[in-house]
């Protein structure tokens, strides 16, 4: 979801990534970084927590952001790296990672938006619709988030806070970006992809 939530963000911003524990902990494996640093839609990266290789690394997510405010970035996107720890259960995978960056963002002073999983295309039951990783997420989240969702598609009700945002132009807005979940591109994910981007442009208002 790294991709698209940067793209919606548009050029222009200095848009720091900061790397959570819960995939992959290396930071330069990523593609994606690359592809979006190359197209001017990143501007440095940190690495959190067990992670390592960004630009600059930080001890856990509270720091990271603190570090990146504190710098001068106008918009920060957290996420695990490739991959995900996962168990089958509600509150066993790394996607909680997600939760820790909200509230902390929150306590900070920030505006956290959140970015939904949402799948047309798994086979798994628990990821079809909006992904039970989601659900956990907003469990354990305190208040001061929202949900971005993108406009046309269906929400289930206990999918808030959340705010209603237009994707129109998502397509060619991430053309040439690497999208790809679990094997499957935008043709077969498109609300996968246009979801995140919906996160990207909601946060990209909220900058003052």
């Amino acid at each position: 979801q790294l991709a698209p939530a940067c793209a919606g963000l548009g050029e222009g911003l200095r848009v720091a990534y900061v790397q959570l524990p819960g995939g992959a902990l290396p930071l330069p494996l990523s593609d994606t970084v690359r592809a979006l640093r190359e197209r001017g839609l990143l501007t440095t990266t940190v690495s959190a927590g067990a992670c390592f290789g960004g630009d600059v690394e930080c001890v856990g997510v509270e720091s990271a952001l603190a570090w990146s405010a504190g710098a001068g970035y106008q918009a920060v996107v957290c996420s695990i790296g490739p991959g995900i720890v996962g168990t089958g259960s509600r509150l066993g995978h790394g996607g909680l990672a997600a939760a820790e960056a909200v509230n902390a963002g929150a306590a900070l002073g920030g505006s956290p938006v959140l970015s939904a999983r949402v799948s047309s295309a798994d086979e798994r039951e628990r990821h079809r619709g909006v992904s039970h990783h989601t659900e956990a997420v907003l469990r354990v989240c305190a208040d001061g988030v929202v949900v971005a969702w993108p406009a046309g598609l269906d929400a289930p009700d206990w999918v808030e806070p959340r705010r209603e945002v237009g994707v129109d132009g998502w397509e060619d807005a991430c053309a040439g970006l690497p999208l790809s979940h679990m094997g499957r591109g935008p043709d077969e994910e498109p609300w996968f992809f246009a979801a995140a981007f919906a996160a990207g442009r909601l946060a990209g208002s909220l900058v003052t």
